[in-house]
């Protein structure tokens, strides 16, 4: 099986590569990180599922809102005509009214609609708020600001 990781080199996404290798070392897994957003359609090219870790948690309010919907809709455009499965990891603060929730909420109507027209599963996984070593929450460094400047 060949599976998609964006948010390859974050704080979960790091995480799900180790934790993938470990219990199935003969997973196809195709990491796709801050820098090769750019190749998103060539690495998505001929994945059976994606799981969508990327995201934008400290920006604007705007740009976390806005951008979080984008990515979503940057994984859609690049799978094509490909129908994978999607796992997304959402957020336990959907439904709170921040730009965050919204963005996280908006993000995972964009892949709902895609995978129900792309007759394949959706996973909408609603993760409490992670913190742990390799994470700095008083970063601003913006997700899709920082991978624009590539």
């Amino acid at each position: 099986m060949k599976v998609a990781l964006t948010g390859a080199d974050g704080f979960l996404g790091w995480h799900l590569q180790v934790r993938g290798k470990a219990l199935r070392p003969d997973l196809d897994l195709v990491p796709v990180a801050q820098a090769d957003w750019s190749r998103l359609a060539e690495l998505l090219e001929g994945v059976d599922a994606v799981i969508h870790v990327a995201g934008i948690n400290r920006d604007t309010d705007e740009a976390v809102r806005d951008g979080n919907i984008a990515l979503a809709r940057d994984v859609v455009a690049a799978v094509g005509s490909g129908r994978p499965k999607v796992v997304y990891a959402n957020s336990i603060q959907v439904g709170n009214g921040t730009p965050y929730a919204i963005g996280k909420a908006g993000a995972a109507e964009v892949l709902a609609e895609a995978c129900a027209e792309w007759g394949t599963s959706f996973t909408d996984v609603r993760l409490p708020n992670l913190f742990g070593e390799h994470g700095d929450p008083r970063t601003t460094r913006s997700w899709r600001r920082s991978s624009r400047r590539r």
